[in-house]
């Protein structure tokens, strides 16, 4: 490949790298905001979750003893939250689809530049980082630091 061809696919190439991280960023901001509420007992258990699937919000309504027993609370609670769990999964895959499916056409950059990563590695989900020991399992978060 000629040096002007080499330099037009590393320029569309970094054009779509830019593309998704500015369409990763509305979508982070839209994942943000997504929350799923469940129901249960007829309507008078209800439970929110947000993004992650922690509970935000649990409502027991007034009548629930009128026709359920209070011994089966705890059963209403867990599936109403399990299933707005769910719910919100779904929805957080559906809305990062579109982010994969173009991560995937990406070129590899080694094809255009010998010896450079390849693109869609950039754009992959950080891998855990391992306890500051190296033993143990991965912490759930990379430890980010900031030089001054």
């Amino acid at each position: 490949m000629d040096n002007d061809a080499a330099r037009h696919e590393l320029i569309n190439a970094l054009a779509l790298v830019q593309e998704q991280f500015a369409e990763l960023a509305a979508v982070e901001e839209a994942r943000a905001a997504l929350s799923a509420t469940a129901t249960r007992a007829d309507g008078t258990v209800t439970v929110t979750v947000n993004a992650d699937g922690v509970v935000t919000r649990t409502a027991v309504g007034e009548s629930y003893l009128d026709d359920h027993e209070l011994t089966d609370l705890g059963w209403h609670i867990t599936a109403a939250a399990q299933e707005a769990a769910r719910d919100v999964e779904w929805r957080v895959a559906e809305l990062l689809a579109p982010l994969a499916q173009r991560r995937e056409e990406m070129p590899s950059l080694s094809d255009i530049v010998d010896g450079a990563p390849d693109i869609r590695d950039l754009l992959s989900p950080a891998v855990p980082a391992r306890h500051h020991d190296g033993e143990g399992e991965p912490d759930e978060y990379p430890t980010v630091r900031s030089v001054r």
